[in-house]
């Protein structure tokens, strides 16, 4: 890796967050190496961050997908402001990267085929959890989570891998359409390195239409 970031040679910053994932991920030093922060805001304008994976990267078209339940409070703030962030940041690397864009819910088929790949045992558990809503204690999720189990005719998790478990239609990915996204690097001093990429975005009929080329500019630490 270059020790500097030559806005020059990046043109696409995601190309760029691609390889960066990638590197962390062969280095087999950190477990959820598509680990990151995603960012709403309610309707009194309040913030929330919470953490998600990252699923997928489209470093060409300029989205990332990560999955949640459509009745998450996530969900519900996306659904009345769909602008948020995400943050990835991987210590010891000594790299980062903050993006801004929108979200649009994911195709049912894309959902079905993501769903489909999944454990079995996170198949169930999407099932079960109500996400984000108030339980009485962890007791009553294993009750839960084994009424789910009964309801599929499962017996024991192990032996149930070629069960087919519908997704349920509560459950679900969105695809995050980057607008802005800024690289960041350590450097000695605090005097980091960072670059910063803008591109517009327009939709039209649910359609959308993303610009491929990015404008940089260098920002101070």
């Amino acid at each position: 890796m270059n020790t500097n970031l030559r806005k020059e040679n990046i043109l696409n910053p995601l190309d760029t967050l691609d390889d960066w994932m990638n590197e962390v991920r062969e280095s087999n030093t950190q477990p959820n190496p598509n680990c990151m922060s995603i960012a709403t805001v309610d309707s009194n304008g309040s913030p929330n961050s919470r953490m998600v994976l990252c699923k997928e990267l489209d470093a060409h078209k300029g989205y990332l997908t990560f999955y949640t339940h459509y009745y998450s409070i996530k969900s519900e703030e996306l659904k009345n402001n769909a602008k948020c962030s995400a943050l990835f940041h991987w210590d010891k690397f000594g790299l980062q990267a903050r993006l801004k864009g929108f979200v649009k819910r994911c195709s049912d088929s894309k959902n079905d085929e993501y769903f489909s790949s999944r454990d079995i045992g996170s198949q169930i558990a999407a099932w079960t959890s109500d996400q984000s809503k108030e339980i009485e204690s962890l007791g009553k999720m294993k009750d839960s989570y084994q009424e789910i189990m009964n309801k599929f005719q499962i017996n024991d998790l192990e032996e149930a891998k070629e069960i087919k478990v519908p997704r349920p239609d509560f459950w679900g990915g969105y695809d995050m359409w980057i607008e802005e996204i800024e690289l960041w690097k350590n450097q000695n001093n605090r005097f980091h390195d960072r670059l910063k990429f803008k591109r517009k975005i327009t939709i039209e009929n649910g359609k959308i239409d993303a610009e491929m080329n990015w404008n940089s500019v260098r920002i101070q630490p």
